[in-house]
């Protein structure tokens, strides 16, 4: 990506399309455009086809049910959802899908590397990995540029914990027209910050504004001291990244209010200021967000009280020049908010970055200070733009290794594995993914532990009856779909019916996030949850769909994923169980007879004589966690209630089942 100015910052993605479940609509979209570009059609200037894009996109999903008047506009809302796929490679500008956009929407991606297969990371996680790594940042000419994601990696493997806040202004701080020393140089100065020595905004000042602050500060002193303040010598230092020309004129009101006001308060001048401070504008270039100013609508407020109030605002009672630093830090802040939560989300979906608790942090840090520390990684360079963008068969668009990316050898990384399991304590690098798979279990027990204990998932399985799905991504998280997060917490829930015995990490289909948060069910056919006991497999399906979607949308996938499942264990006698909010008599019944159905698998030879699936309710699940049921017995009543001869289903064939599951 190249920047447009000198002004314009990072941008992972697109402003027009600010989402939260990344993963699974980038899924969506990149689907919909390989359809749509089937046969060579060509996407530039073809308002049809982006229209008729756009179209499928409403028809087909929930993201958007935003319809435009005209066939242009369609178009544009066609052409700017998919910009953001352009930034990662997925597709070019032209909305070609690119070798790893294909080999994504396929699930063939390239055999991972030595690295790659101690990280563990599931086929998504590692697609975004590999992408990011690639990812440049260009100067505005197009000649210069540096990798951000490679960046955020030597960064966190020399510090164990940095503010999330500090990590984006930092990331977001950085021109693309510094070169690896000045990089480098940057991480070790970063110490003074770590250790208490400096705090950030002075180290943003000192080392990346590119501003003298305390010259900066005189100066602005004077223009703000003079009686006619010149427009545009106001914005050469209240810059707007994005519209300068509109944005300075509503700042210098503003300012002049403010200077009004401080010059001789007066309540006429206090509601001026209070009006003026509600500008969006202004929320955002001086009051972080927020109204710059503490007032009461009350409706004897006094001046003195408003004085009171403000009494540690630093617009109202520091020198003029100090204005210019209110505005740096809120602008800072703002940056954070317009782009930062982007940069955030997207590159969470690499699975090697944690956002746990505001604090930004490598997991599996070991491993990458070795790298860092032992070779030279580059994170910039000098290649035209044009060479790499938008040039079809770079690098940018090809299938490659998270390694070949970091252009490190075989030979180089088994150096750096020999370190990493000394530092370890371990005999050989053989073991380092035995060990990572390990601490990971132990993370993750942490999380279940603090995050989701036995009363908090109850709680949610009521909240998914209920449908609550605010309180939902709040408790759990705002980057996954609801329906994958109810297979997430479907998850929870049998760990606590196996009395925590199971390892449900190895049985989500689920892609995680390094803080093992879903992000989005995994591509593919695999059902929902693996459990693999010493004589049974058991398969755990979970939807949210009503009873009268579910004919449509689940009987047949549940039945292939239990066929397929079977045939694959080598006919290991194999347990599905279906959980819904509700249930469809229907469904259940045909899941039922499929008990005595020879059924084929969907995609190799071989077949299995019938196929047990029992279907729960989340509310009748929710009352064998009450009842402490363990797993055990109810696997147990669910195969001995099994029909040994064909028999006529029956409503309600379920009633003595579930009745013998609570009964001592």
């Amino acid at each position: 990506m190249k920047l447009k100015e000198d002004t314009s910052v990072l941008n992972y993605g697109d402003t027009s399309f600010r989402r939260k479940k990344y993963l699974s609509e980038y899924r969506i979209l990149l689907k919909l455009l390989s359809q749509h570009m089937e046969n060579n059609q060509v996407w530039v200037k073809n308002s049809r086809l982006q229209s008729d894009y756009y179209t499928s996109v409403i028809d087909n999903t929930d993201l958007f049910n935003r319809n435009e008047s005209t066939q242009a506009k369609m178009a544009k809302r066609g052409r700017t959802l998919t910009n953001s796929l352009v930034k990662t490679g997925l597709i070019n500008e032209k909305r070609e899908i690119s070798p790893v956009g294909k080999a994504w929407l396929s699930m063939k991606l390239k055999p991972r590397d030595p690295l790659e297969k101690i990280l563990n990371l599931s086929e998504d996680n590692l697609v975004f990995l590999r992408q990011w790594s690639k990812v440049r940042l260009y100067n505005k000419e197009g000649n210069h540029y540096f990798i951000p994601f490679i960046f955020m990696l030597n960064l966190l493997s020399h510090y164990r914990r940095i503010p999330k806040k500090d990590f984006l202004v930092f990331i977001h701080s950085i021109p693309p027209t510094l070169n690896d020393q000045q990089l480098n140089d940057l991480i070790q100065k970063y110490s003074d910050v770590a250790n208490g020595k400096m705090n950030f905004n002075e180290f943003i000042d000192r080392y990346l504004d590119n501003q003298n602050l305390a010259n900066v500060v005189d100066d602005v002193q004077k223009l703000l001291s003079s009686d006619n303040i010149d427009q545009d010598d106001f914005n050469k230092y209240f810059v707007n990244g994005k519209s300068t020309d509109s944005a300075g004129p509503i700042y210098l009101r503003f300012v002049k209010a403010l200077i009004n006001f401080r010059s001789k308060p007066t309540v006429a001048r206090m509601k001026e200021l209070v009006k003026q401070g509600a500008l969006g504008k202004i929320k955002k270039a001086f009051g972080f967000g927020k109204n710059p100013f503490k007032f009461s609508k009350k409706r004897e407020y006094t001046l003195d009280e408003f004085i009171d109030d403000n009494s540690d605002n630093d617009l109202i009672n520091t020198s003029l020049g100090n204005i210019f630093v209110v505005f740096r830090n809120s602008k800072r802040d703002d940056l954070v908010h317009e782009y930062g939560d982007m940069t955030y989300r997207l590159t969470n979906l690499a699975g090697v970055i944690s956002y746990s608790n505001n604090i930004v942090s490598l997991p599996l840090r070991p491993v990458f200070e070795k790298i860092f520390t032992s070779y030279d990684i580059s994170m910039s360079g000098s290649e035209n733009y044009k060479d790499f963008d938008l040039n079809f068969g770079s690098a940018l668009y090809q299938q490659s290794t998270f390694l070949e990316s970091l252009r490190l050898s075989d030979n180089q990384i088994d150096s750096v594995l020999k370190l990493v399991a000394r530092t370890m304590g371990l005999d050989n690098y053989q073991e380092i993914a035995k060990e990572v798979e390990k601490q990971n279990n132990l993370r993750f027990e942490k999380l279940v532990r603090n995050k989701f204990p036995k009363t908090t998932v109850l709680e949610l399985l009521q909240q998914f009856v209920s449908r609550k799905d605010d309180l939902i991504a709040k408790t759990v998280t705002d980057n996954a779909p609801i329906p994958d997060i109810f297979e997430y917490v479907l998850g929870l829930a049998w760990y606590y019916i196996s009395n925590k015995k199971v390892n449900i990490r190895s049985a989500y289909n689920l892609s995680l996030d390094a803080d093992f948060l879903p992000l989005s069910h995994a591509a593919g056919y695999q059902g929902d949850l693996e459990f693999h006991y010493e004589n049974r497999t058991l398969l755990l399906e979970a939807t949210l769909m009503d009873h009268n979607a579910q004919k449509r949308g689940e009987l047949e996938p549940v039945i292939r994923h239990t066929v397929n499942l079977t045939i694959e264990n080598g006919l290991q006698p194999t347990q599905t169980i279906f959980v819904a909010s509700e249930l469809d008599d229907n469904v259940m019944n045909i899941f039922r007879a499929t008990q005595f159905i020879e059924l084929n698998h969907s995609a190799k030879k071989g077949s299995t004589s019938g196929i047990n699936i029992f279907a729960l309710s989340i509310s009748e699940l929710i009352k064998l966690m009450k009842a402490n049921i363990n797993d055990r017995k109810i696997l147990n009543i669910i195969n001995n209630a099994m029909d040994s001869n064909p028999t006529q289903v029956k409503n309600n064939w379920r009633t003595p089942i579930l009745e013998s599951m609570t009964s001592l």
